[in-house]
């Protein structure tokens, strides 16, 4: 499968729990545009960004849909990436997955992976 660009935005829930949101995208350009706008958005809604980066990755997830992340049911994801590719793998929940290491996260998403084409 042709890699593509995954904007990931970890953000710090109340609870101290972590959140993710993905955006795909075509081009890494395309991808730090869009993320130069979200950064701004959430910075002025006091939201507390833990990291918002673009990586190569076959992964696709379904869109973000504003004002579901209340009543939504959530998605455990573990979150790694480095300089330049990013993998996420569902899970059955965060308190599985054990505790976090360097580059590594377990966030929890309203957005629902795509299966990969065949």
């Amino acid at each position: 499968m042709k890699l593509a660009f995954l904007m990931i935005i970890l953000t710090l829930l109340k609870g101290g729990e972590m959140s993710v949101a993905f955006v795909n995208t075509q081009t890494l350009e395309e991808c730090e545009k869009r993320a130069a706008v979200v950064r701004t958005i959430l910075e002025k809604g006091g939201v507390t960004i833990e990291h918002l980066v673009c990586r190569a990755s076959e992964v696709q997830f379904e869109p973000f849909v504003h004002g579901m992340e209340d009543d939504a049911e959530r998605q455990a994801y573990l979150v790694s990436f480095d300089d330049k590719t990013a993998t996420v793998e569902p899970i059955a929940s965060c308190e599985a997955a054990g505790a976090p290491r360097a580059a590594r996260y377990c966030a929890t998403s309203t957005q629902k992976l795509l299966p990969q084409p065949r």
